[in-house]
């Protein structure tokens, strides 16, 4: 699968939605296949399982879900199982997306619309700001602008705005790193991407 196409695997947020998860009330800002990146008032404890409660357009979602990682008022949470009704709805999103992109390539201003934004809104994250991911390939990192703050399998995306000495921190720290640090990184980055 490219990268390109992984970027379509997540719901098209434009803005956090409410949830819960358990008892704690919670504002989803990223929700893919197989997990989702929470801001949350109050502390949730580490290696909690409860489940994510959720409402996207017209469907109520309920996953089991776990605490992977934590940093202040956010909280990235692991799918226990998959969701037939989520995976669904991540196509549908991505469709939505599709058009739109063709829309804004053929300057149909009037087509360009992901439910109640634009795709120039929708695809640029929260702020309109751009990101770069960097791919960890056998002759080095390479890296590109991306529309999508989407994590590729093999390395991270971050803010564009991110500092040159920090990029240098995740790419060592990816690139020295085992299977557990190399999703730490991958989680840190995207944490990252939230708070553009």
């Amino acid at each position: 699968m490219t990268e390109e196409r992984r970027g379509f695997q997540r719901l098209n947020l434009v803005r956090p939605i409410d949830g819960w998860f358990g008892d704690y009330a919670v504002r989803l800002v990223d929700v893919s296949a197989t997990g989702a990146l929470m801001e949350c008032d109050e502390t949730i404890p580490a290696d909690s399982r409860a489940l994510l409660r959720f409402w996207w357009r017209d469907s109520e979602l309920e996953i089991l879900a776990e605490t992977a990682r934590q940093d202040v008022n956010r909280c990235a949470v692991v799918f226990v199982d998959s969701d037939d009704v989520l995976t669904g709805l991540i196509a549908d999103s991505a469709r939505e997306l599709l058009r739109a992109q063709e829309a804004n390539a053929a300057g149909d201003r009037a087509r360009n619309v992901v439910a109640d934004q634009t795709l120039t809104a929708a695809s640029a994250g929260h702020g309109g700001a751009g990101y770069v991911t960097w791919v960890l390939k056998s002759d080095g990192w390479k890296h590109r602008p991306s529309l999508l703050p989407d994590q590729p399998s093999d390395g991270f995306t971050i803010a564009a705005s991110e500092p040159q000495e920090q990029v240098e921190i995740l790419c060592r720290t990816y690139e020295s790193g085992d299977a557990e640090a190399r999703t730490l990184t991958r989680m840190l980055a995207e944490i990252s991407v939230t708070k553009t």
